[in-house]
């Protein structure tokens, strides 16, 4: 599994590496203007195969857009903080739709 390391700028947390699916749609959050703090969270790797499918589930859970990211064979959350939520969502949506991820919203809390 190949992986990428994100550090500096917005992204911050212990956990550096991301999967390469979520790999872009961090790239397209800490592009977004809006964006304050990308933070990745724990990678879970050796999962079902998903024969490729690459999807990104988008929940506002009140205080920051929760990114869960599946990969072919692997899992990772991200935790976006934004001024403007809605235009968050809006941009990482399209990119990620743009990038060949499967996208989907999730209820908020």
């Amino acid at each position: 599994m190949s992986k990428d390391s994100r550090s500096g700028g917005k992204f911050s947390g212990n956990h550096t590496t991301l999967i390469p699916a979520a790999a872009i749609v961090a790239d397209i959050a800490h592009d977004c203007p809006f964006v304050t703090n990308v933070s990745p969270g724990f990678i879970k790797a050796g999962l079902k195969s998903v024969s490729g499918q690459r999807r990104v589930k988008i929940t506002d859970d009140g205080s920051s857009i929760l990114l869960s990211v599946r990969d072919n064979a692997s899992h990772q959350e991200i935790h976006v903080h934004s001024k403007n939520m809605q235009a968050t969502k809006l941009a990482i949506a399209k990119g990620a739709r743009n990038a060949g991820l499967h996208i989907s919203f999730g209820k908020g809390a």
